[in-house]
C-alpha cells in the first residue's frame, strides 16, 4: 500500500503546491486590477473572465479525469487518445463559446453593452478554447508522470498574468483589457506546453510505457468517452455554481457587488482547489487498484484537512485585513462572503474524496449526485436568499449546500449510527448497492431479469437477499453483495471456503450441510455471489423453545463435530499457532480498547499463550463463526444448514467452534451482552458443558484444556473476527466496555489467583 499511496500523496501536493502558488500570486493580481482598475470596470472584466472559467469547464467534457486514468496505461496510443482528447474540447468549447456570444444580448446584456457584440463573439470564441486546453493540460503532465512540472507551469502562467495585466492598464482603461491580458497569458501557456507534450513529453511516455497497452488497457477514445459520460452531468452543474455565479451576482446587484463577489471567491476557491488536486492524484494512482480506494480517501481527506483548515481559519480571521488590500470597498462589503466560502472549504474536502473515490469505483449515482445536489442546492440559495442578504447569500448557499451533502456522506459511510438512523441509511445503502450489483447478478444466473425476495440479516455491509427469475427461485438462491474493505474480503474468502468444501473428498456427504456457489463477479467496486439457499431457519428460535432447546443444542454441536472428525489433523501447538490463535486476535481487540486497557490485555495474552503452547490439540477445517444464527434447524430442531463461511479455516482449533456455539447460544437465551456470559463462565461452567467440553477433546485423543482457557479463547476469537469483519462494533463505545473491556477486567481479576500459568485455584477444568 505504502508503495501505491507515496507517489499520489507527493503528485497531490504537488498540485497542491501549483494551486497555492497560483492562488497567492493570484491574489497579488487581482490586488494591482483592484488599484489600477475602477470597480465597475473590473466587475465585468472580472465577470468575463468567470464567464470564460465556466463555460471552459463545460466544454472540456471532464476530460481531464479520463486522461488522469487512460493515459498512465495507455503505451503507444497516448498521443493518439490526448490529440484526440484535445480535439473533441477544442471543438466543443468553440460551440460553446460562440453559443453563449450570440445569446449575450439575452443573459448578459451588460456585457454586451460595454464590449460590443462583436468584441464578445470574438474574445469567447477565442478564450473558451484556450481555457479548456489549459485546464485539461495539467491532468495530462500528470498522467504521464510530470505532476511536479504543473507548479512551474502555473507559476509562469500568474506572472505573465501580472505583466500583461500592467500592459493593459497603462493609459485609459477601457473594459475587456483585463480579461484579454488573462487569456493571452493562458493562450501562452497553452502553446509552450503543448508543444513540449507533443513533440516530447507524450513520446517519450509512449516509448517507456509501451508495453501495458493492449486488450487489458483500453486505449480508444471511444473508453475515454464511456468513462467521462456519468461524470459529466455532474460537472456541468458544479462548473454552473463555481463559474456561472458571477453572472447571477451581476445581473441581480450589479457590477461592484460583483466585483466584490469576485475577489471573495477568487480565494475562498484556492481551498477548493487544494482537494481538487488531491482527488486528482488519488484518481490517477488508485484507478487501477480498487481494493486501496477506502485507504486512500481516508488518507486523502486526513492529509487535505491538515491543509484546508489552517488555511480556512487564517482567511475567516483575518478578513478584514485581507480584503482592505483590494480597497475600502472590498473591506466593507465582502467580509462575510468570504468567511462563509472560506469555512464551505472545509465539508468541500469530505464531498471532494468522496467524488474522488467513486470515479475510482465508477459509481455513477455518487459521480453525479454529489457534486449536482451541491451546485443546484447554492444555485438555488442564492436565488432565493440575494434580495435579502445581498452577495453574503452565496456565502450562505455554498457553507449550507456542502455542510448537508459532507454530513450526509458522513452519516451513510459512518461505521456505527443509533438505530433510529441506521435503518434508513442501511435502507439506501443497500439500494445503491443492488442497483449497481443486479446487473452482474442476473448474468451469473444465466436465466435473464431477476425479482428480489426477503432480505435476510447480513453482517459487515454486506447486503444478504433472496434472489431469481421468480418469486418462486429467490426461495432457493441467495444474493450477497457488499461495497466494503471488510465485506468484499470476507465474501471473498466465503467463496473460496465454499468452493474448497465442496471439493473435500473427506466430507463425504456432510457438505449437504453447506451452500453451494452458483456464480460470482465484481461490478463497480462492489462484490456479488450467488449461494444455494438451504432451507431452515436461525437456531436463535429454536433456543427458545424449550420443545426444541436441548435437541438443537445437540444437533449443532453434532454437527460441527463430525466436520472436526472427519478433516481433524493433530498437532503439538508452537509458536506460529500460538501467534495465529492469540496474538493476533488480541492485538484486533486493544486496537479497540482504551489505551490504559492494553496492557492488561496483553497480559491476557501471555497467560493463554502459556496455557496453550506445547499442549496437544485437533486442527481441522472449522466454521470460525459457529453461533446460533448460521446454524439453520427444522422444526424439530435438527441441523439443516450451516452458513456464512466467511471466517473458516481449514487448520483452525477445532474446539473453539464448539466453545464459540456454546457461549452464543447462553447469550441468546438469556439476552444478555457475550462480556457477561463470559464472565459467569469463567466463574461457573455448568457441570454438563464442562463434560462436553473434555469428551470433545479426548474423543479426538487430545488431553483437554481447561474450561477457563477455553472460554477466554472463545471469546477472544469471536470477538476478533466482529471486530475484523465490520467496523461497527470498535465505533460502538458501548459494544467495546460491556464486551471487551469489561472480559478484560474481569479476566484480570479472577486470573489474579492463577499460580505461574497453572489454572485458577477453584477454576481448574475437569
Amino acid at each position: 500500500m505504502r508503495g501505491v499511496l507515496a507517489p499520489a500523496h507527493r503528485d497531490g501536493l504537488a498540485l497542491v503546491l501549483s494551486s497555492g502558488l497560483t492562488s497567492v500570486i493570484g491574489v497579488l493580481y487581482w490586488v494591482l486590477a483592484a488599484r489600477l482598475v475602477p470597480p465597475a470596470v473590473l466587475g465585468l472584466d472580472q465577470v468575463a473572465v468567470s464567464t470564460m472559467m465556466f463555460l471552459g469547464g463545460l466544454a472540456q467534457l471532464n476530460l481531464g479525469y479520463a486522461l488522469l486514468r487512460f493515459v498512465p496505461v495507455a503505451g503507444r496510443a497516448t498521443r493518439r487518445i490526448v490529440a484526440g482528447g484535445y480535439a473533441a474540447a477544442t471543438l466543443s468549447s468553440v460551440l460553446i463559446g460562440a453559443v453563449f456570444a450570440v445569446g449575450a444580448p439575452l443573459w448578459a446584456p451588460r456585457m454586451v453593452e460595454a464590449f460590443g457584440p462583436t468584441r464578445v463573439l470574438v474574445f469567447f470564441v477565442i478564450a473558451v478554447p484556450v481555457w479548456t486546453i489549459f485546464t485539461v493540460q495539467d491532468s495530462v503532465l500528470t498522467g504521464i508522470g510530470y505532476a511536479s512540472a504543473v507548479p512551474v507551469e502555473n507559476l509562469v502562467f500568474a506572472m505573465l498574468k501580472i505583466g500583461l495585466l500592467a500592459v493593459a492598464t497603462v493609459g485609459v482603461v477601457l473594459p475587456g483589457r483585463v480579461a484579454v491580458s488573462w487569456a493571452a497569458a493562458t493562450g501562452a501557456a497553452v502553446l509552450a506546453v503543448s508543444l513540449w507534450l507533443f513533440l516530447r513529453g507524450l513520446p517519450a511516455h509512449a516509448r517507456t510505457t509501451a508495453g501495458i497497452g493492449g486488450p487489458a488497457a483500453p486505449t480508444s477514445f471511444r473508453a475515454v468517452v464511456r468513462f467521462v459520460r456519468a461524470d459529466y452531468a455532474g460537472g456541468i452543474l458544479w462548473q454552473a455554481a463555481q463559474f456561472g455565479l458571477p453572472l447571477l451576482v451581476l445581473g441581480a446587484l450589479g457590477t461592484e457587488q460583483a466585483a466584490v463577489y469576485g475577489i471573495a471567491w477568487m480565494m475562498a476557491q484556492a481551498l477548493y482547489l487544494v482537494a481538487a488536486g488531491m482527488g486528482q492524484s488519488m484518481v490517477a494512482h488508485t484507478a487501477a487498484d480498487v481494493e486501496a480506494t477506502d485507504v486512500a480517501r481516508r488518507q486523502m481527506v486526513r492529509r487535505t484537512l491538515a491543509l484546508v483548515v489552517p488555511a480556512a481559519a487564517v482567511l475567516a480571521l483575518g478578513t478584514p485585513w485581507i480584503l482592505i488590500l483590494f480597497g475600502p470597498r472590498y473591506a466593507a462589503d465582502g467580509g462575510p462572503v468570504l468567511v462563509l466560502t472560506a469555512l464551505s472549504a472545509i465539508p468541500n474536502v469530505v464531498t471532494a474524496a468522496a467524488v474522488a473515490s467513486a470515479r475510482v469505483r465508477q459509481r455513477v449515482v455518487v459521480q453525479f449526485g454529489v457534486p449536482s445536489t451541491i451546485a443546484a442546492t447554492v444555485i438555488v440559495l442564492t436565488w432565493m436568499l440575494l434580495p435579502r442578504l445581498g452577495i453574503t447569500a452565496v456565502g450562505v448557499a455554498w457553507l449550507a449546500a456542502q455542510s448537508a451533502v459532507a454530513a450526509a456522506i458522513l452519516l451513510t459511510g459512518a461505521a456505527w449510527l443509533p438505530p433510529g438512523i441506521a435503518r434508513p441509511v442501511s435502507a439506501l445503502r443497500t439500494t445503491a448497492l443492488l442497483r449497481r450489483v443486479r446487473a452482474v447478478a442476473e448474468d451469473r444466473t444465466g436465466r435473464g431479469p431477476c425479482v428480489l425476495g426477503d432480505r435476510l440479516s447480513g453482517g459487515s455491509g454486506t447486503v444478504v437477499i433472496g434472489f431469481g427469475p421468480s418469486a418462486e427461485d429467490t426461495r432457493r438462491t441467495l444474493l450477497k453483495a457488499s461495497d466494503t474493505l471488510q465485506g468484499r474480503a470476507q465474501l471473498l474468502h466465503q467463496t473460496e471456503v465454499l468452493r474448497r468444501l465442496h471439493n473435500d473428498r473427506r466430507l463425504g456427504d456432510w457438505d449437504v450441510l453447506v451452500p453451494r456457489v452458483i456464480g460470482d463477479g465484481e461490478a463497480h467496486g462492489a462484490y456479488a455471489v450467488l449461494e444455494t439457499r438451504l432451507t431452515g431457519v436461525g437456531g436463535a428460535a429454536a433456543l427458545n423453545d424449550p420443545a426444541r432447546c436441548e435437541a438443537f443444542r445437540e444437533s449443532a454441536v453434532a454437527a460441527i463435530t463430525d466436520l472436526h472428525r472427519r478433516t481433524a489433523t493433530p498437532i503439538i501447538v508452537g509458536p506460529d499457532e500460538v501467534d495465529a490463535w492469540v496474538r493476533e486476535p488480541m492485538a484486533a481487540v486493544v486496537a479497540a480498547l482504551p489505551h490504559r486497557a492494553g496492557p492488561t490485555a496483553w497480559a491476557l495474552a501471555d497467560i493463554l499463550a502459556a496455557q496453550l503452547l506445547d499442549h496437544g490439540v485437533l486442527t481441522a477445517w472449522t466454521h470460525g463463526d459457529y453461533t446460533p444464527d448460521n446454524v439453520l434447524t427444522d422444526e424439530h430442531g435438527h441441523v439443516n444448514g450451516i452458513v456464512d463461511w466467511g471466517q473458516s479455516a481449514p487448520d483452525g482449533l477445532a474446539v473453539v467452534d464448539v466453545i464459540t456455539f456454546l457461549l452464543t447460544a447462553q447469550r441468546s437465551m438469556t439476552g444478555d451482552e457475550l462480556g457477561a456470559v463470559v464472565l459467569r463462565r469463567l466463574t461457573e461452567t455448568p457441570a454438563a458443558e464442562k463434560h462436553l467440553l473434555v469428551r470433545t477433546q479426548r474423543e479426538a485423543g487430545m488431553p483437554a484444556l481447561d474450561t477457563v482457557t477455553l472460554t477466554l479463547l472463545g471469546w477472544l476469537h469471536h470477538a476478533a473476527q466482529n471486530l475484523q469483519k465490520s467496523p461497527v462494533f470498535a465505533a460502538n463505545p458501548i459494544w467495546v466496555r460491556r464486551n471487551l473491556l469489561a472480559v478484560i477486567r474481569g479476566a484480570d481479576a479472577i486470573l489474579l489467583g492463577r499460580p505461574g500459568t497453572g489454572p485458577p485455584r477453584g477454576l481448574a477444568g475437569p
